[in-house]
C-alpha cells in the first residue's frame, strides 16, 4: 500500500499491505471507517499471538488488528505452515477469530478436535497430486560439499573472531546502549560467513566513516591540522576502494565520494537508533541482514576503543587469491557442464560484496557462460533479470542475494547452490523452493558449500546432524539419506519459533568448544519435535485430500475449450484470426498488431517465455470480456428467443443463486428453469441444452404480451425458483439467499 494522501481502504477494492504498516492505530482508525471487506487474508496468520500467563491473556498488537478487522468483514482466511506452536492456547485463540463459539477453551478442543474440520484445512505437498493421482513435485535432493579454510583464510578468520568478541563484550557491558554495537557486530559476523571478499568490503567502508568521523571532530574541536592529515588519509583510502588514479580526475572522484560520505555519516548519526530499532524488529529474518550491510559500515558513532587501528591490522592480515569456498564453486561449476554444458544454475548468496567477487572468478573461468545478477529494487526489476535467465540462449547462472529468495519463480533450473548459509534454516528452505516448486519437472540438486572449521558451519552441521536423528527415530530418512520434506518442514518450523538464531550464533563466539550451543540446540530442538507431535495428535482426526472430491471440480478441460471458442470468434469479429499452431498453442493474429502465441497448457507456457498463457486474465482476453458483458442483455441474446418445430412454448430462466449458510460459508449455483405459458415448471424446457446455443436476439412480433413475460419471471419463477432450492438441498435450513436473473429466453415453436 502506498496511497498515503486518502483513505486507501475506501478508496482501492483490493489492497496488500504489510501487518506491521496496518496495525498502526491511525491506520486502524481510518480502516473501519471504511466499507467492510468481502475477504480478509493474513499471510503467516501465526504471527497472530495471544498468550495466557496464570489467568492473564495478552493480546500482540498483530492480534487486536486481527479482531478488528474480523468484526469488518464478511469472510476470513488465515494461512500459515506453523499455525500450532506447540502452545494449545494460542492455537485456540486464533480459531477464535474464525470462530468464537466452536470451542470454550482449549481442553475443549483437544477433546472434540474432530470439529476442527469445521474451520481447519490441512494440505502438505506430499498431498498434492495431478489430476490421475500423480506425485505434483518433483524430488529434491540436497547436498552437504564440506571444506576447510586455507592457513591464511583460518588466520584471518581468527583474527576477525577476536574483534567481534571484544565487540560482543563492550556491547553487554553498556547493557541497553550497547545495543547497536552489538547489532554491528552481528552484521558483521553474518558477512564474514557470506565470504571474506564481502567482510573485506564492509572492513574498508567501516574504516572509511571511522576516519571521516575522527576528522569531523577533529575539526569541532578546532584542530584544524588533525582534520587536514585525517582528511588526507580519508582520501586515500577512497582512491584504494573505488581504485582510482592519482591524477586530476581521480582525484576529483575522490572529493566527490569523501562529501557525500561525510553527509552519510551526519545522517546515519540520527538514525542509528531509529534503525536498530527498526532492524530488530526483522528478528532472524535472512533480509535483516542484507538491509544491514550498509548500516554495519556507516553505524561508527558506535564503536570499539581505538577500532581503526584494530580494522586497519584486520586488513593486513587478509589472505590472498581466490577464496576457497569459490574454488569449490568453480570446481563444481566445471563438472556440471562438462555432463550438460547449458545446464542453468542458480547461486544465492546474501551479501552484495560477495556477488563482484563471484561474477567476476565465474566469468574469467568460464566465458560465454554468462551470468545474471538479480538483487534488490523493484519488483518489475526482479523479473526483468528472471526473464533474462530464463532465455535459451540467456545467461547460464543467475547470481541472487537475499531479494531473490522471495516471489521469484525458477523451477526452470534444476541446480541450485547456497554459497553462504543463512542462520535460519527456514530461510535456507525458502530459498530452495525458487527451483523446488511447481512445474519443476527434474530431480531438484541442492549443494550447501559448508566451512567445516567455521562456527558457522560447525553449528550448521550440528542441526542437521540433530534434525536427522530424530528423522531417523522415525523412519523418515529415504533410500538417499535425505530427511523426508514435510517432517524437515515440520520441525524447523517450530524450532524457529522457540529459537532466536542471531542469540545462537553470537553465543557460540564466546563458546568456541561449542559446548553450551551444543545443549541449547539438543533442548530446543527436542521441544520443537514435541510440539510437532502434538500438532500431528491434534490434527489427526482432519479430513484428508481425497483425490476423488478434486474430480467432481474438474471439467476435463471444457472450461478452457469454450475459452478457445470465445477468444476465436472475439478474434474473427476484430477481423482476425485465432488459429492452431501445434500442440496447446494458438496463433492469434488482429489487424495492426504483432501476432501473439498462446498455451493453453500451464507447465508449457512456463516452460516458454514466448509462450502467453490463455486466461480470464490476459489483457486481450480481459479486454473482450469487459467489451462483451457491458453490452446489454438484448445485444448479448441474453434475453432472446429459440425457435424451432416441434418444440413446446415457453420461458427458459437462468439464475445465480448465493446461499449464506449460518457458519458464515457461501455457495454459488447456476440455476436454469423452464416455466409453460401456464406459469407451471417445464423440466421439457430445462433440457433444451443444445438449443440454448441458437438463441438469437429478441424480434418484434415473437412476443405478443410482454407483461406476460414480465409477470412469470418476477412472481412465478421467483416461486418456483425457491421450491427447486428447497427440494434439491441447496438451501438448508436457517440458510439465506440472494439470487439475481442472468438469462431469460422465449421458446416460440
Amino acid at each position: 500500500m502506498t496511497d498515503r494522501k486518502s483513505n486507501a481502504f475506501a478508496k482501492h477494492n483490493r489492497l496488500i499491505v504489510s501487518i506491521d504498516t496496518l496495525k498502526r492505530r491511525a491506520r486502524v482508525k481510518r480502516l473501519l471507517k471504511a466499507p467492510p471487506w468481502d475477504l480478509v487474508v493474513f499471510d503467516e496468520a501465526h504471527h497472530l499471538s495471544a498468550y495466557k500467563t496464570g489467568n492473564k491473556v495478552r493480546k500482540t498488537e498483530n492480534y487486536k488488528l486481527a479482531e478488528a478487522l474480523r468484526q469488518h468483514c464478511r469472510d476470513l482466511l488465515l494461512l500459515s505452515a506453523t499455525p500450532h506452536q506447540g502452545d494449545h492456547f494460542r492455537f485456540w485463540m486464533l480459531l477464535r477469530l474464525l470462530d468464537p463459539t466452536l470451542f470454550r477453551d482449549e481442553q475443549d478442543m483437544v477433546e472434540n478436535r474432530h470439529r476442527l474440520n469445521a474451520v481447519v484445512i490441512r494440505r502438505t505437498k506430499a498431498d498434492a497430486c495431478t489430476s490421475d493421482g500423480g506425485p505434483l513435485f518433483a524430488r529434491r535432493v540436497v547436498h552437504t560439499e564440506g571444506f576447510t579454510l586455507s592457513e591464511d583464510e583460518r588466520r584471518f578468520y581468527g583474527a576477525l573472531l577476536d574483534y567481534l568478541r571484544d565487540g560482543y563484550n563492550l556491547a553487554a557491558k553498556q547493557g541497553r546502549q550497547g545495543r547497536a554495537l552489538g547489532f554491528v557486530m552481528t552484521i558483521f559476523q553474518k558477512i564474514a560467513a557470506s565470504s571474506f571478499a564481502a567482510v573485506k568490503a564492509t572492513l574498508q567502508r567501516r574504516l572509511l566513516m571511522l576516519t571521516i568521523q575522527e576528522a569531523v571532530e577533529r575539526d569541532e574541536l578546532l584542530d584544524v591540522d588533525g582534520r587536514d592529515r585525517i582528511l588526507k588519509e580519508a582520501r586515500d583510502l577512497i582512491r584504494e576502494i573505488y581504485d582510482l588514479p592519482d591524477d586530476a580526475v581521480g582525484r576529483a572522484q575522490a572529493e566527490q565520494l569523501l562529501a557525500e560520505a561525510k553527509v552519510q555519516l551526519l545522517k546515519k548519526r540520527k538514525e542509528t537508533a531509529a534503525f536498530v530499532k527498526k532492524a530488530e524488529s526483522y528478528d532472524d529474518t535472512e533480509i535483516a541482514a542484507a538491509v544491514g550491510e550498509e548500516s554495519a559500515a556507516t553505524m561508527v558513532s558506535v564503536a570499539l576503543p581505538e577500532e581503526r587501528r584494530r580494522i586497519q591490522e584486520l586488513l593486513e592480515q587478509f589472505p590472498n587469491g581466490m577464496e576457497t569456498k569459490t574454488q569449490v564453486l568453480i570446481d563444481a561449476l566445471g563438472q556440471l557442464w562438462r555432463v550438460n554444458p547449458r545446464e542453468k544454475i542458480v547461486i544465492f548468496t546474501t551479501y552484495l560484496g560477495s556477488i563482484a567477487g563471484l561474477k567476476d572468478a565465474i566469468e574469467r573461468t568460464f566465458p560465454g557462460k554468462g551470468v545474471e545478477v538479480l538483487k534488490g529494487g523493484d519488483h518489475g526489476a526482479k523479473l526483468a533479470a528472471q526473464r533474462r535467465f530464463r532465455r535459451k540462449d540467456g545467461p547460464q547462472v543467475l547470481l541472487c542475494t537475499a531479494a531473490g529468495r522471495e516471489g521469484i519463480n525458477l523451477q526452470f533450473a534444476r541446480v541450485l547452490f547456497n554459497y553462504d548459509l543463512p542462520w535460519n534454516p527456514m530461510d535456507l528452505e525458502q530459498r530452495i523452493g525458487r527451483i523446488h516448486r511447481y512445474g519443476q519437472r527434474h530431480t531438484a540438486q541442492v549443494y550447501n558449500l559448508v566451512a567445516t572449521d567455521t562456527i558457522e558451519g560447525q553449528i550448521f552441521l550440528l542441526l542437521e546432524e540433530k534434525l536427522h536423528g530424530i528423522a531417523q527415530t522415525l523412519g523418515k530418512v529415504d533410500e538417499h539419506g535425505q530427511v523426508a520434506e514435510d517432517l524437515r518442514a515440520q520441525v524447523l518450523g517450530q524450532l524457529s519459533s522457540r529459537l532466536s538464531y542471531d542469540r545462537l550464533y553470537q553465543e557460540a563466539i564466546l563458546d568456541p568448544s561449542l559446548k553450551r550451543t551444543r545443549q541449547e540446540l539438543e533442548v530446543a530442538m527436542t521441544n520443537a519435535n514435541l510440539a510437532r507431535e502434538m500438532v500431528f495428535e491434534l490434527f489427526q482426526d482432519l479430513d484428508k485430500f481425497n483425490l476423488g472430491d478434486y474430480k467432481r471440480f474438474d471439467d476435463e478441460g471444457r472450461g478452457m475449450r469454450r475459452l478457445v471458442a470465445f477468444v476465436q470468434r472475439a478474434a474473427r469479429l476484430d477481423g482476425g484470426e485465432f488459429r492452431p499452431r501445434g500442440e496447446d498453442v494458438y496463433e492469434l493474429v488482429l489487424p495492426g498488431q504483432d501476432a501473439l502465441l498462446f498455451a493453453t497448457d500451464r507447465d508449457k507456457a512456463l516452460q516458454q517465455e514466448e509462450l502467453n498463457l490463455l486466461g480470464l486474465e490476459h489483457p486481450v482476453v480481459k479486454q473482450w470480456l469487459d467489451r462483451y458483458t457491458s453490452l446489454s442483455p438484448e445485444e448479448r441474446a441474453l434475453i432472446g428467443n429459440i425457435e424451432g418445430n416441434g418444440i413446446e412454448a415457453g420461458l427458459i430462466t437462468i439464475w445465480q443463486v448465493v446461499v449464506h449458510g449460518k457458519g458464515g460459508q457461501v455457495q454459488q449455483r447456476i440455476v436454469r428453469l423452464g416455466i409453460s405459458p401456464t406459469g407451471e415448471r417445464s423440466p421439457y424446457l430445462e433440457r433444451l441444452s443444445k438449443d440454448l446455443l441458437k438463441a438469437c436476439p429478441c424480434r418484434k412480433g415473437v412476443s405478443q404480451d410482454r407483461e406476460t413475460v414480465g409477470r412469470l419471471v418476477n412472481g412465478t419463477a421467483s416461486e418456483l425458483l425457491h421450491r427447486e432450492l428447497v427440494y434439491s438441498g441447496f438451501l438448508p435450513e436457517g440458510a439465506s439467499y440472494s439470487s439475481k436473473l442472468l438469462a431469460c429466453l422465449e421458446v416460440a415453436p
